[in-house]
């Protein structure tokens, strides 16, 4: 049954990924910079982080919620894979300073973020003040 879970929520976090394709694409230029990707892993990473770091429970969420959640839905949402399609296309265009720019923002403010949401959610958990 977790399978399933785990199944549904990769379909809404691929739906909400696209979603927001929809939402920030025809206000930017994805062949100039990815914007869309990065904030689906920057808002992802924060979400996972957070989850991780005690959310989940501090929602009351059963063992079962946040694996589909955070494996399902969240795992589907933020994409790798276009990440590094996105890189190779900066390379193979000769943009390789966007490539690295592109990579060092997607990694560190990545790393940032599910940080800020562990730590959110810790201090949340143990009823202190949100870092």
């Amino acid at each position: 049954m977790t399978v399933l879970f785990i199944g549904l929520a990769g379909v809404l976090g691929a739906l909400a990924r696209y979603g927001v394709s929809l939402a920030v694409d025809p206000y930017t230029d994805p062949a100039l910079f990815p914007l869309a990707t990065l904030l689906c892993n920057f808002s992802g990473s924060f979400a996972l982080g957070w989850l991780s770091g005690g959310g989940a429970l501090r929602l009351g969420w059963s063992e079962r919620k946040r694996i589909a959640v955070t494996t399902g839905f969240v795992g589907s949402y933020t994409t790798f894979s276009t990440f590094g399609a996105e890189t190779v296309h900066f390379l193979d265009s000769g943009h390789g300073w966007m490539a690295a720019v592109y990579v060092m923002t997607s990694l560190w403010g990545g790393l940032l973020l599910a940080w800020a949401g562990g730590r959110l959610a810790e201090a949340r958990k143990s009823g202190g003040e949100a870092v």
